[in-house]
């Protein structure tokens, strides 16, 4: 058989080197390399889609070869009865070019204190480390290591019931973050459990999901009365648009609120697209409209996120349409027509036109 030429952008080498891996520190360089290996790929083409399916399966790899070398080498681990939840993008499986941490611990009721402290142990140590390989904390503290997201199921339910019950707007900011909740490490029992109460919950509160639509829909819409691209009017990103008010975060959460009023827990935007597009919450063309749309918008995304990363800044979400190609604006013209599509429907069908907002 012949060799096997080796490519620092081939992902099958980058994973044999994640699993080979010996240290924190090779995973730290092994990490960097990655989001070279995510650079190649989007100059080369290849589909948003793909990318960000990409990004996510290796960083979990990362993450699950830093928690084995942390039991081998430390004696940190998770006990039994806990798991290790992913949250938002990374709960989605949809993570772009640089993402900080969001994540969550749930254990079984009635884990001994041993374990418990056991948990607490793993979370802190897991939470620094993966800062140490280059993933950063989250600024809003979602993380295991904060008490607040580390519950037994017990605990997570109520807090869940609380959330739904009382929709204030720190609530529905949680749970938006907690319902696309991933077990990524341990016993998926407990995960399995939090899925099912929160399809539950949601059902038995009505006022929840108008409510959470409207948390949905707070962005401006994408064009001005007068049917031009909204900017941003101040600040340093003056006349630049940002990506994730124009139009991501509307399908991205929007979709995840219809699939979960559906009874759809889990899985990317992608598939919660094409779900709902086979239980008629949108006409064919309508749902080609709007996945198209929101294609371009990730693809803009991560074209601006490596080229921000190459200037040696931290990603954002904003784009110039001042630069773009006159190919390229139109496009994105037809991505916000898209997402304007969207809104409309959505809007439609929690009757939001008739909720003082």
């Amino acid at each position: 058989m012949p060799n096997r030429k080796t490519s620092r952008n081939d992902p099958f080498d980058l994973h044999q080197e994640i699993v080979a891996a010996r240290s924190i520190a090779a995973l730290r360089e092994i990490n960097v390399r990655m989001l070279d290996m995510a650079g190649y790929a989007i100059r080369s083409s290849v589909g948003a889609k793909s990318v960000v399916q990409l990004i996510s399966r290796f960083n979990d790899a990362i993450t699950l070869r830093l928690i084995t070398l942390l039991e081998t080498s430390e004696g940190i681990r998770l006990p039994q009865g806990a798991t290790f939840l992913v949250l938002g993008s990374e709960g989605r499986g949809e993570q772009t070019l640089r993402t900080d941490q969001d994540n969550a611990i749930v254990y079984n009721d009635g884990l001994p204190s041993g374990e418990l402290r056991n948990v607490e142990r793993f979370a802190v140590r897991l939470v620094d480390a993966l800062e140490e390989i280059g993933v950063p904390r989250c600024p809003g503290n979602i993380m295991a290591s904060n008490p607040r997201w580390c519950r037994s199921v017990s605990e997570w339910k109520s807090l869940v019931n609380e959330w739904v019950a009382v929709p204030t707007p720190e609530h529905i900011l949680n749970f938006g973050m907690f319902q696309d909740l991933r077990a990524l490490h341990g016993d998926e029992t407990p995960a399995m459990q939090l899925r099912e109460h929160i399809c539950s919950a949601v059902l038995c509160h009505g006022i929840f999901l108008p409510n959470m639509a409207c948390h949905v829909v707070r962005f401006p819409a994408p064009f001005t009365i007068f049917g031009r691209i909204r900017v941003e009017q101040s600040g340093k990103h003056t006349g630049m648009v940002n990506l994730k008010k124009a139009g991501i975060f509307a399908i991205t959460t929007g979709a995840s609120l219809l699939a979960l009023e559906a009874g759809i827990i889990g899985g990317d935007t992608w598939k919660k697209l094409d779900l709902l597009g086979k239980l008629g919450f949108f006409s064919s063309g309508d749902l080609e409209a709007i996945v198209t749309a929101f294609t371009f918008l990730v693809h803009l995304r991560l074209q601006q996120q490596l080229r921000d990363l190459s200037c040696g800044s931290e990603p954002t979400n904003y784009v110039d349409p001042l630069i773009m190609t006159d190919t390229e604006h139109e496009q994105f013209r037809q991505a916000l027509k898209g997402v304007n599509t969207f809104l409309w429907i959505f809007r439609d069908h929690y009757l939001l036109d008739f909720i003082s907002m």
